[in-house]
Protein backbone atom coordinates (compact mmCIF):
# COMPACT_ATOMS: atom_id res chain seq x y z
CA UNK A 1 0.00 0.00 0.00
CA UNK A 2 1.30 3.43 -0.86
CA UNK A 3 1.06 6.49 1.34
CA UNK A 4 -1.45 7.99 -1.08
CA UNK A 5 -3.73 4.96 -0.75
CA UNK A 6 -3.48 5.05 3.05
CA UNK A 7 -4.35 8.76 3.15
CA UNK A 8 -7.16 8.23 0.66
CA UNK A 9 -8.62 5.56 2.95
CA UNK A 10 -8.18 7.93 5.90
CA UNK A 11 -10.08 10.71 4.14
CA UNK A 12 -12.82 8.27 3.15
CA UNK A 13 -13.15 7.11 6.75
CA UNK A 14 -13.26 10.70 8.04
CA UNK A 15 -15.88 11.53 5.40
CA UNK A 16 -17.98 8.56 6.46
CA UNK A 17 -17.67 9.72 10.07
CA UNK A 18 -19.01 13.16 9.12
CA UNK A 19 -21.85 11.64 7.09
CA UNK A 20 -22.78 9.47 10.06
CA UNK A 21 -22.74 12.57 12.26
CA UNK A 22 -25.21 14.26 9.89
CA UNK A 23 -27.56 11.28 10.23
CA UNK A 24 -27.11 11.39 14.02
CA UNK A 25 -28.08 15.08 14.05
CA UNK A 26 -31.15 14.34 11.91
CA UNK A 27 -32.32 11.54 14.22
CA UNK A 28 -31.71 13.67 17.32
CA UNK A 29 -33.49 16.67 15.80
CA UNK A 30 -36.46 14.48 14.91
CA UNK A 31 -36.63 13.17 18.46
CA UNK A 32 -36.45 16.67 19.93
CA UNK A 33 -39.10 18.05 17.56
CA UNK A 34 -41.36 15.10 18.37
CA UNK A 35 -40.80 15.68 22.09
CA UNK A 36 -41.63 19.37 21.77
CA UNK A 37 -44.68 19.04 19.55
CA UNK A 38 -46.42 15.89 20.80
CA UNK A 39 -44.45 14.73 23.85
CA UNK A 40 -47.29 15.34 26.28
CA UNK A 41 -49.87 13.51 24.18
CA UNK A 42 -47.82 10.32 23.73
CA UNK A 43 -49.01 7.27 25.58
CA UNK A 44 -46.51 5.44 27.75
CA UNK A 45 -46.16 2.71 25.12
CA UNK A 46 -45.56 5.23 22.34
CA UNK A 47 -43.04 7.07 24.50
CA UNK A 48 -41.14 3.87 25.29
CA UNK A 49 -41.11 2.72 21.66
CA UNK A 50 -39.93 6.11 20.41
CA UNK A 51 -37.24 6.43 23.06
CA UNK A 52 -36.04 2.84 22.55
CA UNK A 53 -35.83 3.37 18.80
CA UNK A 54 -33.94 6.63 19.36
CA UNK A 55 -31.50 5.04 21.81
CA UNK A 56 -30.76 2.02 19.59
CA UNK A 57 -30.27 4.04 16.42
CA UNK A 58 -28.23 6.74 18.19
CA UNK A 59 -25.99 4.14 19.84
CA UNK A 60 -25.34 2.45 16.49
CA UNK A 61 -24.56 5.80 14.90
CA UNK A 62 -22.21 6.80 17.72
CA UNK A 63 -20.39 3.49 17.43
CA UNK A 64 -20.14 3.85 13.64
CA UNK A 65 -18.94 7.44 13.87
CA UNK A 66 -16.27 6.54 16.41
CA UNK A 67 -15.14 3.52 14.41
CA UNK A 68 -14.81 5.56 11.22
CA UNK A 69 -12.84 8.24 13.07
CA UNK A 70 -10.60 5.59 14.64
CA UNK A 71 -9.81 3.93 11.31
CA UNK A 72 -9.30 7.31 9.67
CA UNK A 73 -6.68 8.07 12.29
CA UNK A 74 -5.02 4.67 11.84
CA UNK A 75 -4.81 4.99 8.05
CA UNK A 76 -3.48 8.52 8.41
CA UNK A 77 -0.73 7.27 10.71
CA UNK A 78 0.05 4.44 8.31
CA UNK A 79 0.41 6.97 5.49
CA UNK A 80 2.80 9.01 7.61
CA UNK A 81 4.85 5.91 8.43
CA UNK A 82 5.07 4.98 4.76
CA UNK A 83 6.27 8.47 3.82
CA UNK A 84 8.86 8.43 6.60
CA UNK A 85 10.02 5.01 5.42
CA UNK A 86 10.38 6.25 1.86
CA UNK A 87 12.36 9.31 2.97
CA UNK A 88 14.66 7.54 5.41
CA UNK A 89 14.76 4.27 3.45
CA UNK A 90 13.98 2.26 6.58
CA UNK A 91 11.32 -0.31 7.10
CA UNK A 92 8.25 1.47 8.51
CA UNK A 93 7.72 0.80 12.17
CA UNK A 94 4.13 1.75 12.77
CA UNK A 95 4.38 1.79 16.56
CA UNK A 96 7.21 4.33 16.53
CA UNK A 97 5.19 6.98 14.71
CA UNK A 98 1.90 6.07 16.36
CA UNK A 99 0.44 9.21 17.92
CA UNK A 100 -2.81 8.65 19.77
CA UNK A 101 -5.78 10.74 18.74
CA UNK A 102 -8.67 11.13 21.15
CA UNK A 103 -11.14 12.14 18.42
CA UNK A 104 -13.23 8.92 18.48
CA UNK A 105 -13.63 9.00 22.25
CA UNK A 106 -14.39 12.73 22.23
CA UNK A 107 -17.07 12.25 19.57
CA UNK A 108 -18.64 9.41 21.54
CA UNK A 109 -18.65 11.46 24.76
CA UNK A 110 -20.18 14.58 23.21
CA UNK A 111 -22.83 12.61 21.34
CA UNK A 112 -23.68 10.54 24.42
CA UNK A 113 -24.25 13.77 26.33
CA UNK A 114 -26.50 14.89 23.48
CA UNK A 115 -28.55 11.72 23.82
CA UNK A 116 -28.95 12.14 27.58
CA UNK A 117 -29.86 15.80 27.11
CA UNK A 118 -32.51 14.86 24.55
CA UNK A 119 -34.05 12.24 26.83
CA UNK A 120 -34.01 14.73 29.72
CA UNK A 121 -35.80 17.24 27.49
CA UNK A 122 -38.47 14.65 26.62
CA UNK A 123 -38.86 13.80 30.30
CA UNK A 124 -39.34 17.50 31.17
CA UNK A 125 -41.91 17.96 28.41
CA UNK A 126 -43.89 14.93 29.59
CA UNK A 127 -43.77 16.02 33.24
CA UNK A 128 -44.11 19.79 33.35
CA UNK A 129 -43.50 21.62 36.61
CA UNK A 130 -46.61 22.56 38.48
CA UNK A 131 -46.91 26.18 39.45
CA UNK A 132 -48.60 27.47 42.55
CA UNK A 133 -52.30 28.08 42.56
CA UNK A 134 -55.35 25.91 42.93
Amino acid sequence: MTAYEAWDLAQSAYGNSLATYAIFLSITSGYLVTAYLVGRELTTTQFRLLTTFFLVVAAILIWSMSAYAYYGNEYSLLGRALVEAAITEHVPVWSVTHVRSWLPEFLALINSLTIFGSIFFMWNVRRPKRTGGN
